[in-house]
């Protein structure tokens, strides 16, 4: 599978999602294969300004699998708040495409819960995305503001919405 590919499923998800805080969802970066000086990615932008991003990193061997934590995230771990949404999202929609999915730990990376998500194809092939964030111009909330956010019946139909063309972003 293509880097590419499983982005075109993340972006969709991400998209069906309708959580709240989400106001975009838009692709960056130019590299076609992880590791190199452009990473290809998603940005995801936030109410207040900032930004969660998840993005190809070559996949370390050493990375362990996470827990998918029980208690809501604060908004200000952005990084790990994405990468639980991924699992989530992905728990639910249950993409043909991929057969396993799991938030790992990267040793060397110090973060609240994973680092990244851990992808692996119907051919075999992983895709690691990386979690990071990017702070906006407001201050982040001390807790959750969308505590009542539930996933969508939206997103078990995710596929569906694969044929329409993408927009530049998605206001929710």
């Amino acid at each position: 599978m293509q880097v590419s590919q499983a982005l075109d499923v993340m972006e969709a998800i991400l998209r069906v999602a309708e959580h709240p805080d989400i106001v975009s969802v838009s692709r960056y970066g130019s590299d076609t294969q992880p590791g190199g000086q452009s990473p290809t990615g998603i940005k995801v932008g936030h109410q207040v300004g900032s930004f969660a991003m998840l993005w190809a990193a070559v996949p370390p061997r050493d990375a362990t699998p996470a827990p998918l934590p029980t208690e809501p995230l604060p908004p200000k771990w952005r990084a790990a708040r994405i990468l639980v949404l991924a699992q989530q999202l992905l728990d639910t929609a249950q993409p043909e495409v991929f057969t396993s999915w799991e938030l790992c730990r990267q040793p060397g990376v110090e973060v609240p819960v994973a680092a990244a998500i851990r992808l692996t194809a119907r051919d075999g092939s992983v895709i690691y995305l990386r979690g990071t964030a990017a702070s906006g111009d407001r201050p982040e909330p001390e807790t959750d503001p969308y505590p009542d956010y539930q996933i969508p019946q939206g997103v078990q139909s995710w596929h569906l919405n694969l044929s329409a063309p993408p927009a530049e972003s998605a206001s929710v």
